[in-house]
């Protein structure tokens, strides 16, 4: 959620020279509506049960770099299903500079944040429940995270 996943994610499929792909888009794709409209129109559960699906379809690939959303390991065998996949970073980035970056880029299109009276809060709840999953990556990055960087971690790996 504003991590960065998709800036980042798109420079090192470049760099790599694999191709991107965001799950959200997939799923958006897959069910003619955006991700928000999928939450107010069918509910969360359903949403969750076609982003598993989709993940699961999108697993086989190969020489992709894959963007999920911030709460797909959370549910079902997600986190397995993204490990069995390839190397799986998270982006750590502290609440405040997430709200910082949603508040810029305007928090109407997140459902699970609808309604929030402190985002920071919200976002630092969010964050605590899902570090169980988040933590099985193989690789916690924190901060700012240049490709450049990013590469000299991974290249061992792929």
């Amino acid at each position: 959620m504003s991590s960065g996943k998709t800036t980042l994610g798109k420079k090192l499929a470049r760099a790599l020279n694999y191709q991107f792909v965001d799950l959200d888009k997939l799923i958006e794709k897959d069910q003619g509506m955006e991700i928000s409209a999928i939450f107010s129109q069918q509910g969360e559960a359903y949403f969750r049960e076609v982003e598993s699906r989709i993940l699961k379809e999108t697993s086989a690939q190969k020489g992709i770099v894959l963007a999920s959303g911030g709460g797909t390991p959370c549910f079902f065998d997600n986190m397995e299903v993204i490990k069995e996949m390839g190397v799986s970073i998270f982006l750590d980035v502290p609440a405040e500079d997430l709200a910082r970056r949603i508040e810029n880029h305007g928090k109407d299109d997140r459902p699970i944040l609808s309604g929030a009276t402190s985002l920071v809060d919200t976002l630092q709840n969010r964050i605590t429940d899902r570090l169980p999953y988040y933590t099985q990556a193989n690789f916690t990055l924190k901060g700012e995270i240049d490709v450049s960087h990013l590469l000299e971690v991974l290249t061992p790996l792929l």
